[in-house]
C-alpha cells in the first residue's frame, strides 16, 4: 500500500481554488516561509531551466500513481524590471495560457477566486508548449494562483508570489519514457 503525502489510505489532498489562494496563499505571502505544509512545496527554480517531467521527478510526482499534482509556491518573473508581462519559460519551452471565449469574464483574462463575496485571487491555466521533446508538448498542465491584492506587509513580492498545480494532461498519452532529457540534449 502505498502512501499519498503521508495521508491513510483512501485519503487525498484535493484542495479547492479558494482553500488554495483563501489559506494556503495567503498564510504564504503574509508569514513568508514561516508557513511551512508538507502539501505545498518551495520550488524558487518553477519557471526556468527544468522541464516540467524534470520538476515532477524531483519533487516525487512519480514515486506513485496515486499523485495526480503537485503543488508548489514559487514567484512570477518578469522579462525586465519594467515590463508588463511576466516570463512563463519552463525548460526549452513555454507555458502557454489555455482560454477559450467562455472562460474570459468582464476584465478579459482572468478567472477570479471568490472568498465571502470578495475577489481575494486569480487563477490561470496552462499547458505546456514549444519544448524540445515533441511528446511531451501538451502533455503537461499548470494552473497557477495569485493573490488579488496585496497583504497587509503591502509588499510587490505578494503579487509575484503564485501558488502553481502541475499535473500531467490526462487527454495526452503519456510517453513511456518520462526521461526525455536525452531526446533534448540530441536536438541541441
Amino acid at each position: 500500500m502505498s502512501m499519498y503525502y503521508g495521508l491513510r489510505v483512501g485519503m487525498r489532498f484535493h484542495p479547492t481554488d479558494k482553500e488554495l489562494v483563501g489559506h494556503y496563499l495567503l498564510n504564504r505571502a503574509v508569514t513568508g516561509d514561516q508557513f511551512q505544509t508538507k502539501f505545498v512545496s518551495g520550488c524558487p527554480g518553477f519557471y526556468g531551466q527544468n522541464e516540467p517531467w524534470v520538476i515532477w521527478d524531483q519533487y516525487g510526482g512519480n514515486k506513485s500513481d496515486d499523485v495526480e499534482a503537485l503543488y508548489f509556491y514559487t514567484h512570477r518573473k518578469k522579462f525586465n524590471p519594467t515590463a508588463k508581462c511576466f516570463d512563463l519559460k519552463v525548460g526549452s519551452g513555454t507555458w502557454r495560457e489555455q482560454r477559450s471565449e467562455d472562460d474570459v469574464d468582464e476584465e478579459g483574462s482572468e478567472d477570479a477566486v471568490d472568498k465571502d463575496g470578495s475577489v481575494i485571487g486569480i487563477r490561470r491555466d496552462y499547458q505546456y508548449e514549444d519544448g524540445c521533446d515533441p511528446h511531451q508538448n501538451g502533455a503537461w498542465l499548470m494552473r497557477e494562483y495569485q493573490m488579488k491584492t496585496t497583504t497587509h506587509n503591502n509588499d510587490a513580492t505578494d503579487q509575484k508570489l503564485v501558488l502553481c498545480v502541475l499535473g500531467k494532461n490526462p487527454e495526452k498519452v503519456q510517453p513511456t519514457n518520462n526521461n526525455s532529457n536525452s531526446y533534448c540534449e540530441e536536438e541541441r
